[in-house]
């Protein structure tokens, strides 16, 4: 961050920042005000809950008339602030009057805190102490343009120099007060110039976040509407070849390389096909901030899923399931769930040999949190591999044992969905050794 010494914001962002400085300026001017009026009412009150009289009370009269004047002038400015933020408008004028009331109330405040000082000065530790204080709250709580800042100073030192006289004749003293005023105001330029120069790097860090989001939601709607023409225009398009290659294989006329062809032709439409259906999954997944779920017996569902691959997806791979003796109960949406395990278990499949070596699937339950375990005893995965595995389009992807291509969505959906589910998804995987992956729904997802 550059501290604004004597510069001001670039141009494209000038004029909203100083419409959101100015507007925070009005807000600490009621704030600062009100304050202000209830230190000033305690210290008239005091005197009447303690049943003192102002005799007992040390110089209580020489505080007495500047009290009553900030309890006549700090309702007036609190009244401003307060219609002034009500009817905020960004024209230039309001924006100058509401700089105005806060020059006035920075100004009022200074010199109430000099004054003071004035005052105190019959105890030497008190010299130019509230004075300071003022300045100090000044420069943190109001922003200010460096003119403005300058303006404050300049007038400032004037009134401290013109009023100084009437309370120190030691010129030894004097000199040290006017020293100190110049330090103080020179801190207090300093100070001010940095708040100015932080809040202005937030406020831009704040529109450049905005202006990327919006980019962003621009991005996603045109995703959006490249996964909706290849959902329609290329699904179609791919199922008319597969029922063609479908048609001519019933043809026993057909040698065997172009038997061979149709097959490497139904092959590659159901490999586009499920490369279309992960994009269109990743998208939805994207789009869905929140789902139906069910309250389902995860021992039962597991134990389904399971039994479908053994019985129709693939007869290469052996599977197990490990279940628990009583029912265990989670809020899940069964349909998407389903997914996360298929995917997993085709993972297992792909990457462990089939049936050379098996697959387990297993249901944990302790302290309220259910665990789904799929492990694999196949080619393991590097170390090196495990931190990217879970990225969209990851470079973790690697081909099967059998060759087996992947685009690198499907752990990436895995997570999409649990996490949506309250969830997490583990891995714990060495290299010709095996990989297990373990699902956790947390407490309050299961009951």
């Amino acid at each position: 961050m550059k501290v604004k010494f004597f510069s001001r914001l670039s141009n494209p962002n000038r004029s909203l920042f100083r419409a959101a400085y100015i507007r925070q300026n009005i807000e600490s001017v009621r704030a600062m005000s009100i304050v202000f009026f209830a230190i000033d009412l305690l210290f008239k009150l005091t005197p009447f809950l303690l049943n003192l009289q102002a005799s007992q009370i040390k110089n209580v009269e020489q505080y007495n008339l500047p009290s009553t004047v900030h309890l006549i002038v700090s309702p007036v400015f609190t009244i401003a602030a307060i219609l002034m933020i009500r009817n905020f408008k960004q024209t230039p004028f309001f924006l100058l009057c509401g700089q105005i009331v806060t020059l006035l109330f920075a100004m009022y405040l200074i010199s109430a805190g000099m004054i003071a000082s004035f005052l105190g000065m019959h105890n030497p530790k008190n010299t130019v102490t509230l004075y300071m204080i003022t300045l100090i709250i000044a420069a943190v709580f109001y922003v200010f343009e460096y003119y403005e800042t300058l303006a404050i100073g300049v007038l400032t030192t004037v009134a401290f120099s013109i009023i100084l006289p009437h309370f120190v004749i030691d010129s030894r003293q004097f000199m040290l007060n006017q020293f100190a005023s110049i330090v103080l105001v020179i801190a207090f330029f300093s100070i001010s110039r940095y708040v100015f120069s932080y809040r202005a790097s937030h406020f831009i860090q704040l529109k450049t976040i905005v202006e990327k989001n919006a980019e962003i939601e621009i991005a996603n709607q045109v995703k959006d509407d490249i996964l909706g023409i290849v959902a329609h225009d290329l699904r179609n398009p791919l199922a008319a070849i597969e029922s063609v290659a479908m048609l001519m294989q019933i043809d026993e006329k057909l040698d065997e390389e172009s038997m061979d062809n149709l097959m490497m032709i139904r092959a590659s439409c159901e490999k586009a096909r499920l490369i279309i259906n992960d994009l269109l999954e990743a998208a939805r997944n994207d789009m869905d901030n929140e789902f139906e779920v069910d309250k389902t017996d995860l021992n039962q569902f597991l134990f389904d899923i399971v039994e479908d691959w053994l019985n129709s997806k693939t007869e290469a791979a052996k599977i197990t399931y490990y279940g628990t003796k009583q029912p265990v109960f989670v809020w899940i949406n069964k349909e998407k769930m389903r997914r996360v395990l298929d995917n997993l278990i085709s993972n297992a499949v792909k990457f462990s040999g089939g049936n050379d070596s098996g697959i387990e699937v297993s249901l944990r339950h302790a302290n309220g949190g259910a665990y789904i375990d799929v492990k694999d005893f196949g080619m393991g995965i590097p170390a090196n591999l495990l931190p990217n595995i879970f990225d969209r389009f990851s470079k973790a992807r690697r081909k099967g044992v059998h060759g087996e291509e992947s685009i690198g969505l499907g752990l990436s959906i895995v997570k999409q969905i649990v996490t949506k589910h309250g969830g997490e998804v583990n891995v714990k995987s060495a290299e010709k050794l095996g990989t297990t992956f373990t699902i956790s729904l947390n407490q309050s997802a299961a009951s």
